[in-house]
């Protein structure tokens, strides 16, 4: 049986979540959706914004942020939907606008049980045009949700003016130079955003193609996300990196919010893809190295603070 795909849809406070999902559920009337949905707080009402959805189909978090309950509320919705054989084939989530989105993308990633009957489709952050210049100074969580994120929405752009959304595009871009951005009034844009797997470990090929020209120096900008690469042509000892890596995430793990790369391992013959989101880490066999190309691993951190010294001192320890 195919997995169900899921989309994320994150962004900060007011910046159009909910319509968003209305228009998917509205220009997709082939899909069999079912929506879990958070607000923060005893009381949820969003959900009654959200429009030609059955009850059935709809899963109201209530009991605080959606992140922090991943092992408890959302887990346990999840597990019903495989016990039950719910009839659907996508899952929508929407976070609350204060949620940071990688602590629910981790389970996806990393836990079995969910990852046997579930796929991270794509992560959806929208922004609004006429705030975010001061949420992104304010609000850390918004950086957090934009660095995640592979889908970038800027929404409301009709309430802004052009030489500020160009502004904006420039800072976003920083934060996150590999996602899309497209720009939408009242969350409506016609750009295909379900369906395109860009979490699948194929997409790390991609990625790093964009990243590329970040060479070794780490990018530093006001909001204090940085995106460090790393590249060696010595191969990583498979155990030591596992070890170190492990560590280094639980360590750092609310300043490193993703880790991209392809691996070159001692005695693998084929690319380790690797992937985390905090502090979960999955790797995937990728295809053989050519004869024509270099062995050479690329491994991109995303995250503030970042010790690019010390980073690169002990991942060059950890080449045989």
């Amino acid at each position: 049986m195919s997995k169900i795909p899921v989309t994320v849809i994150t962004g900060f406070l007011g910046a159009g979540k909910t319509s968003l999902l209305n228009q998917l559920i509205q220009n997709h009337k082939e899909k069999k959706f079912v929506i879990i949905e958070n607000e923060f707080g005893e009381e949820n009402i969003d959900s009654e914004f959200v429009a030609n959805i059955g009850n059935e189909d709809l899963f109201e978090l209530s009991n605080g942020c959606i992140c922090c309950n991943l092992n408890t509320e959302l887990f346990m919705v999840l597990e019903n939907l495989i016990i039950s054989n719910h009839s659907f084939n996508h899952l929508l989530i929407e976070t609350t606008g204060i949620a940071d989105p990688g602590n629910i993308l981790a389970s996806f990633i990393s836990d079995p049980g969910i990852k046997a009957k579930f796929e991270l489709d794509s992560v959806i952050c929208l922004i609004d045009a006429a705030n975010a210049d001061h949420d992104l100074k304010n609000e850390d969580v918004l950086n957090k949700q934009i660095a995640v994120s592979d889908t970038l929405i800027l929404n409301k752009v009709d309430l802004s003016n052009e030489e500020a959304i160009k502004k904006l595009c420039s800072k976003i871009k920083e934060i996150n130079p590999t996602a899309d951005i497209h720009q939408a009034v009242q969350s409506k844009l016609n750009v295909k955003l379900l369906d395109v797997y860009a979490y699948n470990p194929k997409h790390i090929y991609q990625f790093l193609f964009s990243v590329d020209g970040i060479g070794s120096n780490s990018k530093k900008h006001d909001h204090s996300i940085e995106n460090y690469c790393f590249k060696s042509k010595l191969a990583f000892n498979q155990m030591k990196l596992a070890s170190w890596l492990d560590a280094f995430l639980q360590f750092n793990s609310d300043t490193i919010y993703r880790v991209k790369g392809i691996l070159n391992i001692t005695g693998v013959e084929n690319k380790i893809l690797l992937q985390s989101v905090h502090t979960q880490i999955q790797a995937t066999v990728g295809g053989t190295w050519e004869d024509s190309e270099s062995r050479e691993s690329k491994l991109v951190f995303i995250g503030k603070h970042l010790n690019t010294e010390v980073i690169e001192k002990n991942l060059i320890e950890l080449c045989d």
